[in-house]
């Protein structure tokens, strides 16, 4: 990968030498990127990259890329990765939690997800509810199976 610097001293050595390249038969078959565009073309440094150099920046950024995602994936897998993986949030305060308790709470008698603080007001402290709440329905727990632990 060639830089501004690096292509404005090749220009330079090239406007240098023009004369002894000339004089010389040539004796390679094949042609470096550099050596396509001659000295007597005038273009600014930052418009000469050679056409490789925009093929092999994309393909290295998707290989890092594809190496950054499998290293986060072994990383989650041998316990070291992100601890707010598959967290959801409680309907009652949004706090993002591991266990949540599906239930009812209210008149409108939708099921919804609450975490154990939320929980302990919403039943009482009691599984199957009492009298102060009777709008209160148990319907299961919910687990992050993907929790670090």
């Amino acid at each position: 990968e060639a830089s501004v610097d690096d292509n404005q001293q090749i220009l330079a050595e090239k406007s240098n030498d023009t004369a002894d390249i000339e004089s010389q038969p040539s004796t390679t078959a094949s042609t470096s990127s550099n050596d396509i565009i001659s000295s007597s073309e005038q273009f600014p440094p930052e418009l000469i990259v050679p056409p490789s150099t925009v093929t092999m920046d994309a393909k290295a950024q998707r290989k890092a890329e594809k190496k950054r995602k499998k290293a986060e994936r072994r990383a989650q897998r041998e316990g070291r990765g992100d601890l707010t993986a598959g967290q959801k949030q409680c309907t009652i305060c949004s706090k993002s939690v591991n266990l949540l308790i599906r239930c009812t709470h209210d008149e409108i008698g939708e099921w919804g997800m609450v975490c154990g603080k939320c929980w302990n007001d919403v039943s009482g402290g009691v599984v199957d509810g009492d009298a102060a709440h009777p709008h209160y329905r148990y319907g299961g727990l919910w687990k992050n199976r993907r929790a670090q632990t």
